[in-house]
């Protein structure tokens, strides 16, 4: 079964999540987007957060990095280059975006 890649804004999102917190957006808030489970965007947060750990980058302590991989061996970077330009942006400019995404979103998934 081919797995459908996240779409920019999921992963503008998951990394507000992963970077800064989840108090404002929820992993269920972002599932509705694209008709993902929750448990879906939840292991792409952590995937995120252990990306930001390989890379050396603070992040939002209750996420738990997703686990699994043999001591030393860094995590896929798939949205990396997207996840550094949120980092980039800082935390206001990133939940600004974070609100324009979810003002975009068809009302019943918003």
């Amino acid at each position: 079964m081919t797995r459908k890649a996240y779409t920019k804004d999921e992963v503008v999102l998951c990394s507000y999540i992963a970077l800064y917190d989840g108090a404002l957006l929820s992993e269920e808030k972002i599932s509705g987007l694209e008709k993902r489970s929750k448990g879906s965007v939840k292991m792409k947060v952590q995937n995120i957060a252990a990306m930001l750990d390989d890379k050396g980058f603070s992040r939002n302590s209750k996420v738990s990095a997703l686990a699994g991989l043999p001591a030393g061996a860094s995590g896929r970077e798939t949205d990396w280059d997207l996840v550094s330009e949120m980092i980039n942006i800082g935390k206001s400019n990133h939940w600004a975006k974070c609100k324009e995404i979810i003002a975009r979103a068809p009302k019943q998934y918003s």
